[in-house]
């Protein structure tokens, strides 16, 4: 019975040297592993574009059924002849667009600005510039994007007037893709 004893806590604290120092080195020191983190794209960002032009974002909270949301850029310093593609141009609007998620902390986003000739009563739209990305939030407070399709159009590419190129329309400008870091102001 002695005996028997002896092998009963002999084993015993073998168990627990194996599940307190054992289990470590079987699965490494990396383990239980770090569950990934959720960022909110909400809030507003600044940022440069491809021209070094500082651009601010503001992005309205993402549906989370939908995992849809919209968004509004200032373009504070930006040429508003677009590098002169559009000579002419006196300033550009804001720019409007939308969100999608489409992976952890990971966005789709497209979104158009109008380029303008200030003008009395109103201004006149001269043409869009049409852009599309992606945006992948690395930090609570950074996004890195990727700017992949940046296109500018002439107004008179908006036939059914609805403030959008038409489908079949070419572009003037097909601007190169470009890479942006935002960070939350």
């Amino acid at each position: 019975m002695n005996r028997n004893r002896k092998i009963v806590v002999v084993v015993a604290l073998g168990v627990v040297a194996l599940a307190v120092t054992g289990w470590s080195m079987l699965a490494g020191a990396a383990w239980p592993p770090e569950p990934y983190q959720e960022f909110s794209p909400a809030g507003t960002w600044s940022y440069q574009d491809g021209s070094g032009a500082v651009v601010i974002l503001t992005l309205s909270p993402v549906d989370l059924e939908t995992g849809m949301g919209s968004g509004m850029t200032t373009p504070v310093t930006m040429d508003p002849t677009l590098g002169g593609a559009m000579p002419q141009a006196t300033s550009l609007s804001h720019g409007f667009g939308t969100i999608v998620k489409i992976g952890p902390n990971t966005y789709r986003t497209r979104g158009i600005n109008y380029v303008l000739k200030d003008g009395k009563p109103k201004p006149t739209i001269l043409g869009m510039l049409v852009w599309e990305g992606t945006a992948t939030l690395t930090t609570a407070d950074t996004v890195d994007v990727t700017w992949d399709t940046y296109l500018i159009y002439s107004a008179a590419a908006d036939k059914d007037s609805d403030g959008l190129p038409d489908a079949g329309e070419q572009p003037l400008v097909s601007l190169p893709p470009f890479q942006a870091q935002m960070k939350r102001i």
